[in-house]
């Protein structure tokens, strides 16, 4: 970590100086709630709570025959804590008239438009997190099997007429979780997007492939035996969505059906009305639904969620929230979860 923080601080500070070779700009979000969250059971809870804060530093140059070679590096952290650094978006690429190409370790094509349907990204009401309006595949640390996947190459066309195609795919190799972790064989991740971004709305499909194959092993004695299960498994989804802008409000609606693994369809709504320039009052309602995994029908685990919030915009900058929050789980009251939340956002 602090190998890290040390290498963050040189890069801001050749940022800072004008002292790095291709332009470059130092940026970030401080984003703290507070929570009182219940739990369904009879345990409740009052925390503070870092919602995805981050800083980076990002930038391009020119280089020649209509080429612009970028870069960027963005590390989140834990605001309340001042501890624990982890990665984030972190590639570099080429733009050209015939698109853009980004390698390292960065959001895939599924995980990109989530946050256009939900207004509460990044807060404890976001969609991705414990209301489950939004699969697991909308976040992730940067493993290859998650919504920020490493190993990734990324392809994105030029927009023509508000179309746009991206596609991105890793390679095949081991991939571990930590240091003592098992050891998976990543076959590959293969992502497939289409946008159409027009002055009132805007669509996307979206769809990602992902395979892994535990190989774990352990060896006694000279003798090496697999202690993984060995089978191939892994992550496939589907999704739907876009957004629908008319005089002060916005509309977004997102369907998606994942398998295998996860196994579950979501559906997620939500409204934006805007009181004026600087207040808003947000919404959104979702469900979840298991569906078969490998033709077995798993237990019925299904919820339906929905939020509430008010934010104010005291600067460009700057913003205050509050909201309230619940998910109604099928399967057991005990299960049910809530959240009354007030924030600060600052960005940088």
């Amino acid at each position: 970590m602090k190998k890290t923080i040390i290498s963050l601080a040189i890069a801001a500070g050749m940022a800072a100086s004008g002292a790095a070779f291709a332009e470059a700009t130092v940026y970030g979000l401080m984003n703290l709630s507070i929570d009182s969250a219940d739990t369904g059971s009879t345990t409740d809870s009052m925390q503070m709570k870092s919602q995805t804060s981050a800083i980076g530093v990002k930038g391009s140059e020119d280089v020649g025959d209509g080429v612009k070679a970028f870069y960027k590096a963005e590390f989140q952290f834990n605001a309340d804590q001042a501890a624990t650094v982890s990665g984030r978006d972190q590639y570099v690429g080429l733009k050209t008239g015939m698109g853009t190409v980004k390698l390292g370790a960065m959001a895939t094509n599924y995980k990109q438009k989530g946050s256009s349907v939900d207004p509460m990204f990044r807060t404890s009401l976001e969609g991705r997190g414990a209301l489950a309006m939004q699969s697991k595949l909308h976040g992730g640390s940067g493993t290859r099997t998650s919504g920020r996947s490493s190993d990734l190459v990324q392809y994105a066309s030029p927009k023509m007429g508000g179309m746009q195609l991206v596609v991105n795919t890793t390679f095949a190799g081991d991939d571990t979780s930590g240091d003592t972790g098992p050891k998976v064989d990543i076959e590959e991740t293969i992502g497939v997007g289409f946008r159409y971004e027009a002055k009132a709305f805007s669509v996307y499909v979206d769809m990602i492939d992902m395979s892994a194959e535990d190989t774990s092993s352990v060896t006694v004695a000279g003798v090496t035996t697999v202690t993984g299960l060995d089978t191939t498994s892994g992550d496939a989804a589907t999704k739907i969505g876009g957004t629908y802008t008319v005089g002060p409000v916005k509309l977004g609606l997102q369907l998606e059906q994942t398998e295998d693994l996860m196994g579950s369809d979501y559906m997620m709504f939500s409204a934006n009305y805007s009181i004026d320039d600087n207040n808003k009052v947000y919404f959104t309602f979702g469900s979840k639904s298991d569906i078969a995994v490998a033709g077995v029908t798993t237990a019925d685990s299904g919820s339906t969620s929905y939020a509430l919030a008010y934010d104010h915009k005291m600067s460009k900058a700057t913003d205050l929230y509050v909201g309230y929050g619940a998910r109604d789980d099928a399967a057991a009251t005990s299960d049910d979860y809530s959240v009354l939340t007030a924030g600060l956002r600052v960005k940088f």
